[in-house]
């Protein structure tokens, strides 16, 4: 038993020993009795970049939503989600039958209105609404002839449908004879045929033109018709009896009949309302077809174009605005990018101003940031930045400051800023990602750098312990510049080579937190990079 406990012993009493000598080499240190251990750093040239930091979401700069212009039942969706549309590609087309329907009312109606100003103007239908309402209107002749029952005279108002005068053509008679079925089958187009008006010495010789087979009812027989014409001399006229020899088998018949009319004859009205302001025609003169007989002027007149022009360009305005819906039954994308939602389907009847698909832009994205006060005094517009996001590790993407509001918005006492930046190359990311922001604010290249863990503040001065040639450490005063997290520029007070302390077991730093080192800020250079 004995020999198994000793050498338990023994151990027991080592271990107490090696803890005795490490409390009292502890002590030695920390009373001053012994040497510290420091960590130190070479001061060392290099590059200094220093920037502001923050994270927010990207998001697309440009998206849309693609919204039916006028009401209609989806026929065809040529998009599906996922798909890289550009700009003006077909998305979807629907159908609206009411739409054609008025299309063609209005179009028939717009036709119609410019013929019957036309009409009026002389002028072709395309150029009624260039018309100047302050001309007036001609009244010209529809055909050749004499003006026969001039009806009106100069400064008299007539209304739109008055009758202006008659003009005939009397250069031939026509006369409407009425035969029975035995005479009518012994007559053919193209015969001659003596006649003699009654009051008239001599024959005139008339030619049938046409002979009409179908019977008319008269008394208590059928008769049948025989067109003839016969040249007038001028003093022929309708209603005078004429006589007319009829050859038949063995001799000749005579039948009595009418001068029914003559060659052409046209009643001529007032095309509108107005003031007779010119005459330039008399009761018989001769005029030939599109000669000027009289004009209508005055404000009436005025009023009646000006009215029925003004008709017709509100028929063509509303025409345009369904012409205007029809083509917007073809829905197109209104940018180029990516169909991130599509909601439409074959045969859904869609209301004017309803979304049925969305589109978004992912060749450029922004974000938004916070900025502080302490920051936002070295975020200048067109700024460069680069971002990074965790779905992509390894992988900087560019950016640059697009926007700094001038206006914070304070929250605890501190006033944040917005920043908007704008990132490019976003081939592989998606809105929505946390983006990780650092803003370039300044940088230096070939600068004397030390870690900003030896630096400390005495007073308003940058101090930093420099190890000398005795090994001991030495407060020395510098000046810095530029300063991020890790490490700070030396503008003066240090040379290259020379080694820093950054800390030690004897925690100097925390020794002189008395005399003003311990946790005031680093005087000089912009500010620390920081997280926002």
């Amino acid at each position: 038993m004995t020999r198994k406990i000793l050498p338990l012993v023994l151990i027991g009493v080592l271990i107490f020993a090696c803890g005795v000598w490490a409390s009292r080499a502890l002590f030695a240190t920390e009373t001053g009795g012994g040497q510290p251990v420091y960590a130190t750093a070479l001061v060392e040239r290099g590059t200094i970049e220093v920037t502001v930091e923050g994270f927010g979401p990207v998001q697309p700069i440009y998206q849309s939503d693609i919204q039916a212009f006028t009401e209609g039942v989806v026929e065809e969706v040529f998009v599906d989600r996922g798909q890289m549309v550009t700009e003006g590609d077909i998305v979807a087309r629907l159908r609206n039958d009411k739409l054609m329907v008025e299309i063609a009312q209005l179009s028939s109606q717009l036709e119609k209105a410019r013929l019957e100003l036309s009409a009026v103007l002389g002028v072709t239908p395309d150029r009624v609404t260039t018309v100047d309402a302050n001309r007036g209107i001609n009244v010209t002749a529809p055909c050749s002839g004499r003006i026969q029952d001039l009806q009106v005279a100069i400064t008299d108002e007539v209304s739109e449908g008055t009758l202006l005068a008659r003009i005939v053509d009397d250069s031939q008679i026509i006369i409407l004879a009425e035969v029975n079925e035995h005479t009518f089958k012994n007559l053919r187009e193209g015969q001659e045929l003596n006649m003699q008006v009654e009051g008239f010495h001599g024959f005139i010789t008339g030619k049938i033109t046409e002979l009409d087979p179908t019977p008319v009812p008269r008394s208590h027989s059928f008769l049948y018709r025989a067109t003839i014409v016969a040249e007038n001399t001028g003093l022929l006229k309708p209603g005078q009896v004429v006589r007319i020899e009829v050859p038949l088998d063995g001799g000749a018949f005579t039948l009595v009949s009418k001068i029914d009319r003559y060659r052409d004859e046209e009643v001529v009205r007032s095309p509108a309302e107005g003031t007779v302001t010119e005459l330039p025609v008399k009761g018989w003169s001769v005029v030939e077809q599109g000669d000027v007989i009289a004009v209508l002027g005055g404000s009436t007149a005025q009023r009646y174009i000006k009215g029925r022009q003004l008709d017709i360009q509100d028929l063509e305005v509303e025409l345009a605005q369904k012409q205007e819906e029809l083509e917007n039954l073809t829905i197109r994308s209104p940018i180029t990018g990516v169909v991130a939602w599509i909601w439409a389907n074959r045969g859904q009847q869609l209301r004017s101003g309803e979304t049925l698909a969305m589109v978004m832009d992912q060749s450029k994205m922004s974000l938004n940031i916070q900025a502080d006060e302490l920051d936002v005094v070295y975020i200048r517009e067109g700024q460069e930045a680069r971002i990074t996001v965790d779905a992509v590790p390894g992988q900087q993407f560019p950016a640059r400051v697009e926007r700094v509001d001038m206006m914070g918005q304070t929250n605890d006492g501190i006033a944040t800023y917005n920043v908007n930046l704008l990132v490019e190359d976003t081939e592989v990311l998606r809105p929505g990602m946390t983006a990780n922001v650092y803003i370039f604010v300044d940088s230096k290249e070939d600068v004397l750098l030390v870690p900003v863990e030896a630096i400390f503040d005495q007073d308003g001065q940058a101090m930093v312990e420099v190890i000398a040639a005795n090994g001991r450490p030495e407060a020395r005063p510098i000046e810095i510049g530029l300063i991020n997290s890790r490490v700070a520029e030396v503008v003066s007070g240090l040379e290259e080579g020379e080694q820093v302390v950054t800390g030690s077991t004897f925690d100097r730093l925390e020794e002189r937190a008395d005399e003003g080192r311990g946790g005031n800020p680093l005087p000089g250079g912009p500010v620390m990079e920081k997280r926002i």
